[in-house]
């Protein structure tokens, strides 16, 4: 048997942070007086060290039994010891190895157990997407190992504990509440677990309830900035910022290098409008602890908020530079990047978080859009140098993707469109139709469907399920400014201004809408000016320049129906049949007021290029044929 024992009455600081903050927030525990071990190994050495882990300095716990260990290597005691200290620290692999060394020489050791069970449940809040995919598997590993401690010693406040604070990620309410009431039925005085029951009264949005929590936990242990965190916390979200100060004031003089309480102060800071000062508390945060993420996210997008784009890009590659495996920052460095005109750099940074998780769906989505706002582009560029390779490329990478996620609604519209762009319309049209007829099931799908519709230039049944969206989320401005982005990177310039018009007036004084607009309107007079040189050069029978003009103008802002209709008489003037009826029809449905006698016109006309495209088409085969036959003969007499 080990030398070290769990008792009710040692209280470690195990289990209240959230995941997503890792080993910031740690709670004290009761005093070190209350924790017994044999007398034989019960040391000042220990004594100190097990201070350390109880008041949630994990980092001087960890260096304080590693010395013990270099002293005494065969010590289960100190190695279990510093496996949990470790877990605390997010040092997964090496507390994993640690425990795993004392479990096989004591396979019932209760503090191992528990280490073990605490670094599954942290695993799926590491930058390792290979872990974080297996979320479930990974807590049940938890109450598996956390349900072992259990059965080594009954009596382990800490172990009901932590098995409570797994229960709750897996969302299991009622098991995590009945784990939090059997560790107070064996420890009355243990505010941790008050502590915790009130943060699952947070998640079930009691925020009165879980006050009441907070502050019976700070009646325990008054010492328990954990508590007076979580209080501020409860106090932010009902709005009374300077109550929330308060509470987190007291949190940080309790631990003044927490950057998980600065940054909260933060965040009230922000809430009281005072963005300079939140600015400053992030940084701090991120001088306590360059590792914690938030702050950047929080710095940057106060940053965006405001209208400073590129910095706060800057703030999110600061991120990355301390570690490069932050996918969610990487995914909002390449939505700001989609949002500052610079799809490359976007796309760069999807397929960078894709290297990380081939299943990350934000980065799919999002590289799905820039992959067809470079694929617009690089068709424009090799209609007018005459090289394809870059759609080509283009075409490869959403293949690519496709392969990897088949079921992905979004990336088939991008791969359609990008079809479309190279010049093979016909591949996808069934495709392009399925997605424009589906019901949709949900926002997004109703999303995907009216993308759909501007794919096929469909702009009334586009302009319904918009206006739709739109009207469901008026008072959601954050929806809004979504919409708003999707339809300017689909080239509805006048429906994404309606949408962040509509976030104004959601919330006057939004910078990001007010940007949006801003970046319209430059969209708008590039597209105009280009417009005017395509007219220029028309007029001087430059037809070639001309049309790649158009198609330049028209892929900057779609909705322009003289712009259509010249260059659909352009493709028909150099016999591209296909691409004129296609453009006649975007002419059609952008003129939902044309008299029945020009409707009629403009359909036969249509039905006619139709006609000649297929009678060119199939030409075009029959001449494959043939030389592929001509080549054959060779070959055999040959």
């Amino acid at each position: 048997m080990t030398d070290f024992r769990f008792n009710k009455s040692y209280a470690l600081a195990l289990g209240l942070s959230l995941l997503t903050l890792g080993s910031t927030l740690c709670l004290p525990a009761q005093s070190a007086k209350k924790v017994y071990r044999s007398s034989a190994v019960y040391s000042r050495s220990f004594r100190g060290a097990d201070t350390y882990l109880q008041t949630g300095q994990y980092a001087g716990a960890e260096a304080r039994y590693t010395r013990m260990l270099k002293q005494n290597p065969n010590s289960l005691s100190a190695r279990a010891s510093l496996s949990l200290a470790q877990a605390e620290l997010f040092n997964l692999d090496n507390a994993e190895k640690n425990a795993n060394q004392v479990l096989a020489k004591d396979p019932r050791n209760a503090m191992a157990h528990l280490a073990k069970g605490v670094v599954a449940r942290n695993r799926t809040a590491s930058l390792d997407m290979t872990y974080r995919s297996q979320r479930d598997s990974l807590l049940n590993r938890s109450v598996s190992e956390l349900q072992q401690a259990i059965q080594s010693n009954p009596n382990s406040v800490e172990a009901h504990n932590q098995l409570g604070e797994t229960y709750r990620f897996l969302g299991r309410k009622d098991d995590a509440t009945a784990a939090y009431e059997k560790a107070l039925s064996i420890d009355p005085q243990f505010a941790e677990a008050r502590v915790n029951q009130g943060v699952m009264r947070m998640q079930n949005n009691d925020t009165a309830g879980a006050k009441e929590s907070f502050k019976e936990a700070i009646r325990l242990n008054s010492k328990n900035y954990m508590a007076h965190y979580r209080l501020g916390e409860a106090e932010l979200a009902s709005g009374d910022t300077h109550a929330a100060l308060n509470s987190l004031n007291t949190a940080l003089s309790l631990n003044r290098q927490n950057a998980a309480v600065i940054s909260k102060m933060a965040d009230a800071y922000l809430a009281q409008g005072n963005t300079a000062a939140a600015v400053a508390f992030n940084q701090r945060a991120i001088h306590a602890n360059p590792n914690f993420m938030p702050a950047y996210m929080s710095i940057s997008d106060i940053y965006d908020s405001r209208g400073d784009g590129e910095l706060a890009m800057s703030e999110l590659r600061s991120a990355l530079n301390v570690n490069p495996r932050f996918s969610a920052g990487r995914n909002r460095l390449g939505r700001l990047a989609m949002t500052v005109d610079k799809p490359d750099q976007a796309l760069q940074y999807y397929r960078e978080s894709l290297k990380e998780n081939p299943n990350d769906s934000e980065a799919i989505n999002g590289m799905s859009q820039a992959l067809t706002v470079v694929a617009q582009k690089q068709a424009n560029w090799s209609q007018t140098v005459g090289a394809d390779s870059d759609l080509v490329n283009a075409e490869q990478s959403i293949q690519e993707a496709l392969r990897m996620n088949p079921n992905d609604l979004r990336l088939h519209l991008a791969h359609l469109r990008i079809a479309r762009l190279a010049g093979k319309p016909g591949t996808t049209d069934a495709e392009a139709q399925a997605m424009a007829n589906m019901t949709p099931r949900n926002e997004a799908e109703q999303m995907i469907q009216g993308e759909a519709f501007l794919t096929l230039g469909r702009y009334s049944d586009a302009d319904r399920v918009f206006g739709q969206l739109m009207q469901q989320a008026k008072s959601d401005p954050d929806k809004l400014l979504v919409l708003g982005d999707t339809l300017k990177v689909s080239g509805d310039l006048p429906r994404a201004r309606d949408a962040y018009k509509m976030a104004l007036t959601a919330e006057p004084g939004n910078l990001k809408a007010q940007r949006g607009i801003d970046r319209i309107e430059a969209a708008e007079s590039e597209s105009h000016k280009t417009l005017r040189v395509a007219k220029a050069l028309n007029n001087h029978w430059q037809k070639g320049s001309s049309l790649d003009f158009y198609e330049d103008s028209l892929s900057q802002n779609p909705r322009q129906p003289d712009a259509r209709l010249a260059l659909s008489k352009l493709y028909e003037k150099e016999d591209h049949y296909s691409q004129a009826a296609r453009s006649y029809q975007f002419y059609v449905a952008l003129n939902p007021k044309l008299t029945e006698k020009e409707r009629k016109y403009y359909t036969k006309k249509i039905a006619k290029l139709q006609e000649k495209a297929q009678k060119a088409e199939a030409k075009h085969n029959n001449l494959k044929g043939s030389m592929r036959e001509s080549s054959n003969a060779s070959e055999v007499a040959g």
